[in-house]
């Protein structure tokens, strides 16, 4: 078996199915979590900071970041529970041993997990979504195709969480991915200010994550000017998640004894 045949395989659905069912006892707190924190940003950056700045090119800071702060409800979607959640459902409450024995193959329980932040990637995207869209930040019916890239975002966010998550030994190790990986990200994936006139080294860097390529599909989605370009980075992220999905396939079978 292979990670794009589990992902379509019952089994994932099955194990995605779990997941919503103990999601559903703390889904107020979980959607407020992860809904609040960008939406702070949003208003503290967009009002506060859009008041003195504007970007040449770009419209105003507020119409900039509104897609900045979707990518990065995404990426907290995507990259929160697949770290978090699924080192405890490893470790601590034996969630992942039940499954094997089931049985449900390692590669299914990641799929499953993929399926589930991709879920999750599309509800607070959505919400987020609609927030910027009551300060009047949407400009074209294109908006509608952005829970694709949502999913695919939080997907491409979703595996190498989930692959930190299996190899890491405790979980207060997870705050190195956080502060070496995710962290930096969000300050040169083009969220808070464009890269056109950053040096050609950090652009470049940009360009390689996730983030860079979520936010830009987003912005060009908001504005109604999609381009070949918007494709493109939809394909990126396409690419990302399938070539990444093979790569925490010996340490779910090493850690999960199958």
């Amino acid at each position: 078996m292979n990670p794009i045949t589990a992902l379509v395989g019952r089994n994932a659905r099955l194990v995605f199915w779990r997941n919503f069912l103990a999601w559903q006892k703390y889904a107020v707190s979980s959607v407020a979590i992860n809904i609040i924190d960008p939406f702070i940003y949003f208003l503290a950056i967009g009002l506060g900071l859009g008041a003195y700045v504007t970007l040449t090119g770009h419209g105003t800071l507020m119409q900039f970041i509104a897609p900045g702060m979707l990518g990065m409800a995404v990426m907290n979607a995507g990259t929160f529970d697949s770290c978090w959640g699924c080192f405890e459902r490893l470790n601590f409450n034996g969630v992942y041993e039940s499954m094997v024995t089931a049985p449900v193959d390692p590669l299914e329980i990641a799929a499953g997990e993929y399926l589930w932040q991709a879920f999750r990637a599309i509800l607070y995207g959505t919400l987020f979504l609609a927030a910027v869209a009551a300060f009047g930040l949407i400009h074209s019916w294109w908006v509608l195709a952005c829970p694709l890239v949502f999913a695919l975002g939080g997907m491409a966010f979703a595996v190498p969480g989930f692959y930190v998550a299996m190899i890491v030994a405790i979980q207060e190790h997870l705050f190195f991915y956080f502060s070496f990986v995710v962290t930096p990200m969000l300050m040169v994936g083009g969220v808070f200010f464009p890269l056109d006139r950053m040096p050609a080294w950090v652009a470049a860097i940009g360009w390689c994550t996730p983030l860079y390529h979520a936010v830009a599909a987003c912005r060009q989605l908001l504005v109604g000017a999609p381009t070949l370009q918007t494709g493109i980075d939809i394909a990126w992220l396409v690419v990302f998640t399938l070539a990444m999905m093979f790569v925490p396939r010996r340490v779910l079978r090493r850690k999960l004894g199958n």
